[in-house]
């Protein structure tokens, strides 16, 4: 069945109240009439499904024991009548099937495609014309006996409308063969079913959508894939919850590169505002069919300011359409200007200075500290030599391999994203068989300091005799410290990424460029000034000593990166690691053997068996995890504090119940995380802060990939963890961002701020 158009309601000037009296009418006879004929049951209707009919259909001539098949209730109705959707609009009911299923045998829940808007003036309601297909799929069971027929009854119940409602119900019946054939044979109706599953609303994967309340309404904005928006025509949000939107009121859209913002007209008769808008957007694309997608945004009392302005402006101009309503004929005027994220109320400067201060930053973070002690040894090794050129060209090296690493993250995660991969950063951490390579490499790099072994790219080589290759070794340096430094957000980096993964390709890059920038800086600063090596001291014997110790930073690395490997796959697959890492060891210390001895046989041996070791490693990345734990546990709990899994459907519950909420952001392989979560969340004070402000704590585990997770950092201008949100009580105020490293007083005085002076706490220095 071809999507219909978008409808046109007449023009009309009703008063409010009339409207409203004929809306409660409507609802009122349809709801009687449906009473009524339940309570007449003894005596017959003429015709139990006026101007309609109904029949049960499959796409399947066959089916098999076990196996799924999709089965359509199809309605038709006469020529100016129709029915509804699972939100009717003003007045209506929705189809309704009661089924009579042989034992074993299941029914999953009505698919509805898209509607389209079904004008009543003064009323608006949401449905179908002519004919509509709503599909579920049936589950054969397991025992059914081939060369039987399954056999399917049940009932519908529906409103057929025109000027008047009329009730009707028809019977469902549907035999089918069961076949122990592979797959049975499409039937003449698999066209349609298939076309009417193209109708469903699809998946908002990369799209984001965000709300905010207003006077009288609420404003949406939707920031759809790159290029999609531009394809749209015609797009409308139906909502799927009565009470929240006015139907009749025309919805005003402005567009603006892939960003969509709606003006929506809050219900008349709604007694709060939603916290929430969940439904469907609409649209025609440039083939005349529909398409669609499923909205589920939330719903703040206030945007970023300059988020807010912007939307408002363009609103408030000509670069808006109406739909829904007589003025849905205006063409449409097109803006120019983008957008920022809702998250990312910053400009290009602010973002490229964020992003530079954040850099310089992340030298101090915990991520870094293993690399760090690297570069120390590096400058340290430098300190006697007689050419101060050549440290300038390590730290050259050393900067081009930090921007380069840079730049290859940035391009992987702006591609992926592009092509509606949920990912943020530190996405590669995500993946087990990353996890697995860096500790193979970290436990090896550990093994070369303390001695084991040493072979050609030491990574810890800074000057010295034969400096030709060795420059490569300060461009992987730079290349391993952006690749440890990924599970850390630094102060300020955090918003900046959130600006720079909604922006085009070359503004993004621009602000990953000054984050490489800042994170390479001081390094490259010490190399280059001949005046400040000179306070450094003199290479000697004791270097050696020092480079063993360097070593114990990078074990203590390999253990953290063990235990988020176990966090993501298992027990089973952390043993098949560390077996691996032995083999490893072994490997390393044939190749001494053979450098000792001088045999390239030996070497070739002890590279087979470490090349064995990373593939044994990345294997381990592969095995299927055990069966997935509460969220709360896998993030660890706060020693006493109750912390639930994470949810949008929680925090609406608490906010509607006007609860306090703090929301903790994290994964396992965030060391940033980590700290915070020691030196402040799980500190006594804060404890008894969230105990005593009645604050719901809820924990979002980002460990292993979550597109769920992504989209609300992505709400909140960020695009990788730590985050922490804090909800004030009540049932509106806006949430504020804590900053990405924690105090106990830092939480405490969030505290204070969240809760009404009766559940206020006492802060602390």
């Amino acid at each position: 069945m071809p999507a219909a158009p978008l409808l046109t309601p007449s023009p009309h000037t009703v008063p409010t109240f009339a409207r409203n009296a004929l809306r409660a009418l409507a609802m009122l006879c349809a709801v009687s009439a449906s009473i009524g004929t339940q309570l007449s049951a003894q005596a017959p209707a003429r015709d139990p499904s006026p101007h309609s009919d109904v029949v049960l259909i499959s796409d399947l001539t066959a089916v098999q024991p076990g196996q799924s098949v999709t089965v359509a209730i199809r309605l038709t109705l006469d020529a100016g009548w129709h029915t509804y959707w699972i939100n009717p609009g003003d007045a209506g009911l929705p189809l309704a099937v009661s089924w009579s299923l042989p034992a074993g045998a299941t029914a999953g829940v009505l698919q509805f495609p898209t509607p389209h808007l079904t004008p009543q003036p003064p009323l608006m309601s949401y449905g179908y014309e002519n004919e509509v297909l709503v599909l579920t799929d049936i589950r054969v069971p397991a025992t059914a006996h081939v060369g039987s027929t399954l056999h399917l009854t049940g009932k519908a119940d529906w409103l057929a409308c025109a000027d008047v409602c009329l009730p009707a119900t028809g019977p469902l019946s549907l035999d089918i063969p069961v076949s122990a054939a592979a797959s049975g044979t499409l039937s003449k109706w698999s066209a349609a079913i298939a076309a009417t599953r193209a109708q469903l609303p699809a998946s908002s994967d990369g799209w984001q959508f965000r709300g905010w309340s207003t006077a009288d309404g609420y404003t949406l904005t939707a920031i759809a894939p790159t290029g999609t928006a531009e394809r749209l025509a015609k797009p409308y949000f139906f909502v799927d919850s009565a009470n929240v939107l006015e139907y009749p009121t025309p919805q005003r859209v402005a567009r603006s590169g892939d960003t969509l913002v709606f003006s929506l007209a809050r219900a008349k008769i709604a007694p709060v505002n939603a916290v929430a808008l969940h439904g469907v957007l609409a649209a025609d694309v440039a083939n005349g069919t529909q398409r669609s997608w499923l909205v589920n945004a939330t719903v703040s009392a206030t945007p970023p300011l300059a988020f807010r302005k912007r939307a408002d402006a363009m609103l408030a101009d000509g670069a808006t359409r109406s739909i829904g309503g007589a003025g849905d004929a205006t063409p449409v005027v097109e803006r120019q200007t983008a957008i920022p994220d809702p998250g990312a109320d910053m400009s290009l400067i602010v973002a490229i200075a964020f992003a530079f201060i954040g850099g310089l930053l992340l030298n101090l973070m915990p991520c870094v500290f293993p690399v760090l002690s690297v570069k120390v040894l590096g400058v340290l090794e430098h300190g006697g030599s007689s050419d101060p050129s050549r440290g300038r060209r390590h730290g050259l090296a050393f900067g081009a391999g930090v921007l380069l690493s840079f730049w290859a993250l940035a391009g992987a995660l702006m591609a992926l994203r592009a092509g509606g991969a949920g990912l943020g950063w530190g996405f590669q951490l995500q993946s087990p068989g990353v996890v697995a390579v860096l500790a193979l490499l970290m436990f090896a790099l550990g093994l070369n300091l303390s001695g084991v072994f040493e072979i050609g790219l030491s990574l810890t080589r800074l000057g010295g005799a034969g400096a030709g290759n060795r420059y490569a070794d300060s461009l992987l340096t730079g290349l391993l410290a952006v690749l440890v430094a990924a599970p850390c957000t630094a102060p300020f980096m955090g918003a900046a990424l959130g600006f720079a993964l909604v922006q085009p390709a070359f503004i993004g890059l621009l602000v990953f460029t000054a984050l490489g920038i800042g994170l390479a800086l001081p390094f490259v600063v010490l190399t280059s000034v001949p005046q400040l090596l000179r306070f450094l001291p003199r290479p000697g014997a004791w270097l050696e000593t020092l480079k063993q110790l360097f070593a114990f930073p990078l074990y203590a690395t390999v253990v953290w990166l063990l235990w988020v490997f176990g966090q993501q796959v298992g027990i089973n697959a952390l043993a098949m690691l560390m077996l691996a890492m032995i083999v490893l060891a072994l490997g390393a210390w044939v190749w001494a053997r053979g450098v000792r001895l001088d045999r390239a046989g030996t070497r070739a041996v002890a590279a087979l068996v470490m090349l064995a070791a990373i593939g044994a490693g990345i294997a381990s990345g592969r095995m299927d995890p055990p069966p997935r734990v509460q969220q709360a546990q896998a993030a660890g709990d706060s020693a006493g504090s109750t912390w639930e899994a994470y949810t949008p459907e929680r925090v609406s519950q608490l906010r509607a119940e006007g609860r306090p909420i703090f929301i903790d952001f994290t994964a396992a392989w965030c060391l940033s995380c980590q700290v915070n979560e020691r030196i402040a969340l799980r500190t006594d004070a804060v404890r008894d802060a969230f105990a005593r402000g009645n604050v719901a704590l809820l924990r979002a585990d980002w460990t292993s990939r979550d597109d769920a997770i992504t989209k609300v950092l992505a709400s909140f201008g960020r695009s990788g963890v730590p985050l922490y949100v804090m909800y004030p009580a009540g049932k509106t105020g806006a949430a504020s961002i804590l900053p990405a490293v924690l105090s106990p007083g830092i939480v405490i005085d969030a505290v204070h701020s969240a809760v009404p002076a009766a559940l206020a706490v006492q802060r602390v220095p």
